[in-house]
């Protein structure tokens, strides 16, 4: 059994939809979901097979690529999908990805350190990984054998784990870490205390970073030089406050979901 992690765009959109159409939806996601109930209010929201939606095949991958295998379905779902997303998940998306690229960063450590069980059985209560490739969500069980398994983090998905079992791979998509603290309101007495803690530099760097940056744009919005800014983002993400991807041509900085509770003066929460 291959181990992988992977952001997916479009999991997330369904997700989303899932839990915005639950009535027993967590109070976690409240604000958010005051937010984008009334984007959604015009739009024809579409019914998402599970089988429909593909296991993506890199760790990051852009929502338009995900798509792209959908639209040739007959009933509009790919179109469907796309304005739910352009409604509701694109404009939120940094936010997103910062926790969700945070989470892989943490449980892909752990991975090597600890290996594929210790993993598996920290990801949800109802997760169960078993000596014998058997891996158990819920009330299903099934046997993963010498079959990828794909783990996808999700912002959405709270307080379920789904699992998608196919042939030649499965996708488990789980509660990312620190996905709690997302849509907290700002605490204006954050910064000055964490400047003290990590020095003001440090400190205004992690409340920059509310959407992707290079170290460039950072050091012309802090009026530091780049090296002091790769720097101090080296201390910051060995804390795990941020994770730094390449984007294109160029790196870019998020804060992960342990970053965004600090921020808030907050505890990150469990899940």
């Amino acid at each position: 059994m291959a181990v992988r992690f992977a952001v997916s765009p479009l999991w997330e959109t369904v997700a989303a939809l899932r839990l915005l159409a639950s009535p027993g939806r967590s109070p976690v996601h409240h604000r958010w979901a005051s937010w984008a109930e009334p984007r959604l209010a015009d739009l024809t929201l579409p019914v998402v097979p599970e089988s429909a939606v593909p296991v993506p095949a890199t760790r990051t991958v852009a929502f338009r690529d995900e798509i792209t295998g959908l639209e040739s379905t007959e009933d509009g779902l790919a179109d469907r999908l796309i304005a739910v997303h352009d409604a509701i998940i694109a404009p939120v998306w940094p936010q997103l990805e910062g926790v969700l690229q945070g989470d892989i960063e943490r449980r892909g450590q752990r991975l090597v350190e600890s290996g594929s069980p210790a993993v598996l059985d920290e990801l949800h209560p109802d997760v169960l990984s078993h000596r014998n490739r058997d891996l158990q969500v819920g009330e299903a069980r099934v046997h993963v054998g010498r079959r990828d398994l794909v783990l996808i983090p999700s912002v959405f998905v709270w307080p379920d784990a789904r699992l998608r079992d196919g042939p030649a791979r499965l996708a488990l998509c789980y509660p990312a870490h620190g996905f709690g603290a997302l849509w907290d309101r700002p605490n204006t007495t954050a910064k000055p205390a964490l400047a003290k803690l990590l020095g003001a530099t440090r400190a205004n760097l992690l409340f920059e970073l509310d959407r992707p940056s290079t170290v460039s744009e950072l050091a012309a919005r802090l009026s530091v030089s780049a090296a002091a800014v790769s720097q101090h983002l080296a201390v910051l993400r060995g804390a795990g406050f941020v994770v730094s991807r390449r984007q294109g041509r160029e790196v870019v900085s998020l804060r992960t979901g342990l970053g965004l509770a600090v921020t808030q003066g907050g505890q990150p929460h469990s899940a």
